[in-house]
């Protein structure tokens, strides 16, 4: 139920889940999302702590593209 109500609230933001692991080690989950800009995923984050049952880490991911252009960019 909290996962379907997490994509939801995502998706109203205009985010979306691409993907979702149940894990074992440190962490219990990992999801994979996109949201238009980093201050919906903040919000995102703060709306699922505030519940209370979720801590989150966020790692802020750069495609391909993007990393070949930041290497270039270097000299």
């Amino acid at each position: 139920k909290r996962l379907d109500a997490a994509r939801r609230q995502l998706g109203d933001m205009g985010g979306s889940f691409k993907a979702f692991y149940l894990t074992m080690g440190e962490y219990d989950m990992v999801a994979v999302v996109e949201a238009p800009d980093d201050a919906v995923l903040a919000r995102f984050s703060l709306m699922l702590a505030a519940a209370g049952n979720v801590r989150t880490r966020t790692l802020k991911a750069f495609p391909e593209l993007a990393y070949r252009e930041i290497i270039t960019s270097l000299g």
